[in-house]
């Protein structure tokens, strides 16, 4: 796996494709609503004297929904105009328990334990170093706190993984790699969290939607398009690739794993 010359590089990136996409991440209906984000605030043991951390926060949807069981909300991007978009939707819900917080997922500009619970939704498959930013979880958790963990997660078969990574790279440059499922409940043992809850997800995805919100450029389209085709029966089977007509890839569906871990 190629990654970006340096951390700061990396940033750079992520904060030049994400912030002139805030608010069609504010408005993408993937991250607003859901199953998924129903089981995670069903795991989420929200009291008014709880403090939250929701890191990545994207378009804010994932601390707006948790704003309603904590006392606090902790809202953290590393990209400006994303939590300002973030900042925007929330106070318009009337949320006034929220705050925001520019950060970096794997260096935490936070003490440690002082939160009681940390969330992260669809976000992780962007940091270089997710062991990293594992650890600074475990940090900043106060002992018996929870870990809410939402990602999209890479089937367990080699070539099926580097296939759906290759197509996420050419969508959108920023993306570093899509675990397996293995690879994160390995990553949360080792790092000393117990595993109380996890479930998958499968979300569809209408691909020009898909890839229109992070303005993926033609070639890489074409190049996606030649990944998901219909002559290619294992990858049909294993995304659940879509075709019109003229056998043009139109949706596919992909996995997303969500954890809750308990800090020992």
């Amino acid at each position: 796996m190629e990654m970006p010359a340096s951390s700061e590089d990396h940033i750079t990136a992520i904060r030049r494709q994400f912030g002139t996409s805030a608010q069609d991440y504010v408005r993408s209906s993937v991250h607003a609503a859901g199953d998924d984000l129903e089981t995670l605030a069903s795991w989420a043991e929200g009291v008014p004297d709880k403090r939250l951390l929701d890191i990545a926060t994207g378009g804010g949807h994932t601390a707006l929904r948790m704003a309603g069981l904590y006392g606090e909300v902790v809202a953290s991007d590393i990209t400006e105009q994303m939590l300002a978009a973030a900042r925007e939707f929330i106070e318009a819900q009337g949320a006034r328990n929220v705050t925001f917080a520019l950060a970096d997922a794997e260096d935490l500009p936070f003490p440690a334990a002082a939160f009681d619970a940390v969330s992260c939704r669809i976000a992780a498959h962007h940091f270089r170093r997710p062991e990293r930013f594992v650890s600074e979880v475990v940090r900043v958790l106060k002992p018996g706190g929870i870990f809410l963990l939402e990602d999209s997660i890479a089937p367990e078969h080699w070539g099926l993984a580097m296939t759906l990574n290759e197509v996420e790279r050419l969508r959108d440059p920023t993306h570093v790699r899509s675990l397996t499922e293995t690879e994160w409940l390995a990553l949360m043992n080792q790092a000393g969290f117990e595993v109380e809850e996890r479930a998958i997800d499968r979300k569809r995805h209408d691909l020009d939607n898909w890839m229109g919100r992070s303005r993926t450029p033609p070639d890489a389209g074409s190049q996606i398009q030649k990944l998901f085709s219909p002559d290619e029966p294992e990858r049909v089977e294993a995304f659940g690739l879509e075709f019109d007509a003229d056998g043009r890839c139109v949706a596919f569906t992909d996995e997303k794993l969500l954890v809750k871990g308990r800090k020992l």
